[in-house]
């Protein structure tokens, strides 16, 4: 009996090693390539596209078998500009071999090795991926899967199509995906992505490294489950971490009605490094809600470069424009830490350690066109802005409305050197045109920096007074930077009222034509304790590119008079200036003989006296009083300069216009003024004849 059953064991193991060795030799010498033909022919028909395999098809067989097909190509639309839609240089299926034994078949891992893609959109809308199949004379039956009950189920289709990735997982390498939209090409270049699916039941993970447009996308994302995705599940986990354009992006919280009526609720953190998008080292922490119409973003944190905001931001984007409404306030902004020093590579220009201007306004288009992206009302609120180590600006608050191309900040208001700024700001994108209102009232020069502040006996600053108005009224229309400038009308002015000014070293104000005239007039000199002023009037009437001083820089003191006349070319930064001192107390210089004439750039200013013999004959200054001759007749210098660099102005009545003997000398002295331009100008042409003469 034991040897019966010895013989029969030994059967059964010889039938099972025939039909192992068996099926393994009929596996390996299968060759799938006798039906390539008909795999293609079937699949075209269904496709309605052709499709071809060029390359080989073979199996190896392991614990996972698997199907490896070559040089695969699926035919384009006949309208596309490239003829094939799909190439696949190796497609690669792995199975599970236990599940194969229960006739179930379940694929372990697909793996594409150099796929590409090439979608495209035709001028009249056309679509290559949406394929005309060919007309069915019979309806399909419902999909039917075997169910854990007794009956049968009928189950979403797209979950039975993703059945077979149940478990597995999915690797891209080396692909390339084209999107052409009527001409417009957008390129995604695959370095990797692994899907990993445990179950239809089990979180998703996803892994990629891709080129956007050259532009390195890296990153993983964690997902509810496949099942959770098509069953709409009403709080859909993700968890997203990514590097995009050198922005690293963080995400939590849950998604609602995916399939539907989209919603969302995450936790963001958005980091920019400095110098990224030329921009400042950014953090953005906040919570992110809404749905496919409008978005809502609850800032706890922005920080930019140390400098802390928060607030609320909201979006709608139903329509064709997104609206945007914003509330953001800071308690304290400074602007000292945008500078070369601190961890970022972006600079706000200095605004007083030098008088600066650029050599020449470049022909670069102001994009106007980004005021029609969108539509936004803007508030923002700063407690304290600081602006320079030893400037600053209190309770900031500005309101800005952007509705179809046309910015208006108003009011944007600030507390400043005791005072308070009112501006208006306008921009018309179809206008292509820029408009600035300013207005400050009773700022204090010795508290708008401190190095007006009187620190010490050798300092520069305002002792008593120092109070100033401010006035700036620009418009402007061009579509580039150039134009602009050249179109730029309007008028600035400053005053500064009556002030005792104790003479010394302007530390913030070194390298520049300010500094360099404070040396020619010598009002630094130690001998020189105070200027006592009666008003100082900087008036500029700007007009086709040039900032122009109609004897619109004056300074009236107890100590000296001094009137500025000529202009700037804001295209260039070329300065033509004439600036007459006349100096009445010898303790602080002799007699200035002539003018002093500035010229060059405001970047690189030259300033000299004027030493024309011909202007000393017919002009001379008293070595005592500083008055001015013109023949026999005595004529007193400008005795109301600030009312004169005022003239024409609203402010025109500020200060007293001359009256008396005063007010004849004066028209006396300026109409002389102008016969001895006249003259020096007759007696320049005059010898350029002579000289022309000698020259034939």
């Amino acid at each position: 009996m034991a040897k019966f059953f010895k013989v029969i064991f030994s059967l059964v193991l010889i039938l099972l090693l025939v039909v192992i060795v068996g099926g393994y030799i009929f596996i390996k010498t299968f060759d799938f390539n006798k039906y390539k033909d008909y795999v293609t022919e079937l699949a075209s028909k269904e496709l309605g596209r052709e499709l071809v395999i060029n390359g080989d098809a073979s199996i190896g067989l392991s614990l996972t078998p698997t199907i490896v097909i070559e040089d695969v190509e699926l035919a384009n639309a006949p309208w596309a500009a490239n003829p094939q839609m799909v190439k696949i240089e190796s497609l690669e299926v792995q199975f599970s071999l236990l599940p194969l034994l229960k006739k179930q078949i379940e694929i372990s891992n697909i793996n594409l090795i150099k796929p590409q893609i090439f979608l495209e959109v035709a001028a009249n809308g056309e679509q290559n991926w949406v394929f005309k199949l060919p007309a069915k004379t019979e309806a399909k039956p419902a999909i039917k899967v075997a169910a854990s009950s007794s009956e049968p189920k009928e189950v979403n289709s797209a979950g039975v199509a993703l059945v077979g990735l149940a478990a597995k997982s999915v690797t891209i390498n080396d692909g390339l995906v084209v999107y052409d939209d009527k001409g417009s090409k957008t390129e995604l270049q695959i370095n990797s992505i692994a899907l990993a699916l445990p179950s239809l039941d089990d979180d998703i993970n996803l892994k990629f490294d891709v080129l956007f447009n050259a532009q390195q996308i890296k990153g993983s994302l964690i997902a509810g489950s496949v099942n959770g995705f098509l069953n709409n599940q009403s709080s859909y986990p993700i968890n997203l971490a990514v590097n995009a354009y050198g922005v690293d992006v963080s995400t939590q919280g849950t998604l609602s009605n995916i399939l539907s009526n989209l919603s969302y609720n995450l936790n963001t953190n958005i980091y920019n490094p400095a110098g990224n998008f030329n921009a400042p080292e950014t953090t953005l922490v906040a919570q992110i809600s809404g749905d496919l119409k409008n978005v809502t973003a609850d800032i706890s944190t922005l920080n930019v470069v140390n400098n802390l905001i928060r607030g609320k931001v909201g979006a709608n984007i139903a329509g064709k424009i997104p609206y945007i409404n914003a509330d953001l306030t800071s308690d304290k902004f400074d602007l000292t830490a945008f500078n070369q020093n601190s961890n970022m590579a972006w600079q706000v220009p200095s605004l007083f350690n030098t008088a600066y201007a650029s050599e020449l306004v470049p022909d670069t288009k102001i994009p106007f066109e980004m005021l029609n992206l969108v539509n936004a009302d803007v508030k923002l609120a700063i407690g304290t802005l600081i602006i320079d180590a030893g400037m600053q600006a209190n309770n900031v608050n500005l309101t800005a409305k952007l509705n179809n191309g046309v910015l208006k900040v108003n009011p944007l208001t600030l507390g400043f050197g005791g005072g308070e700024i009112d501006a208006i700001l306008g921009m018309n994108a179809k206008a292509q045109e820029l408009s600035l209102k300013m207005t400050g009232k009773n700022l204090l020069l010795q508290q708008l920096h401190q190095e007006f502040q009187v620190g010490g006996a050798d300092d520069f600053g305002v002792t008593s007074g120092g109070n100033i108005d401010l006035d700036i009224n620009l418009v402007g229309q061009g579509a580039t930077a150039r134009q602009l400038v050249n179109d730029l009308s309007g008028q600035v002015i400053a005053i500064l009222n009556k002030s005792v000014v104790q003479t010394g070293k302007l530390k913030f104000l070194t390298s520049n034509f300010i500094n360099q005239l404070l040396d020619v007039l010598q009002v630094k000199r130690t001998a020189a304790k105070q200027i006592d002023l009666n008003c100082a009037v900087v008036r500029s009437d700007i007009k086709g590119g040039k900032a122009n001083f109609p004897k619109g820089i004056a300074i009236s003191s107890k100590q000296m008079t001094v009137v500025g006349d000529g202009h700037i070319n804001l295209l260039n930064d070329k300065i033509d200036f004439s600036i007459k001192p006349n100096i009445t107390d010898l303790n602080v210089v002799q007699a200035i003989a002539s003018f002093i004439k500035v010229q060059g750039t405001l970047t690189s200013p030259k300033l000299a006296l004027d030493n024309s013999s011909t202007a000393k004959a017919i002009i001379g200054v008293a070595a005592t009083g500083g008055t001015s001759y013109l023949g026999s007749q005595l004529l007193q210098v400008d005795s109301s300069p600030c009312y004169t660099a005022l003239k024409g102005t609203s402010y025109q009545n500020r200060f007293p216009a001359p009256s008396g003997v005063a007010a004849t000398t004066q028209n006396a002295y300026q109409d002389a003024e102008k016969q001895i331009d006249d003259s020096i100008k007759d007696l320049k042409n005059t010898a350029k004849n002579i000289i022309n003469i000698f020259k034939r």
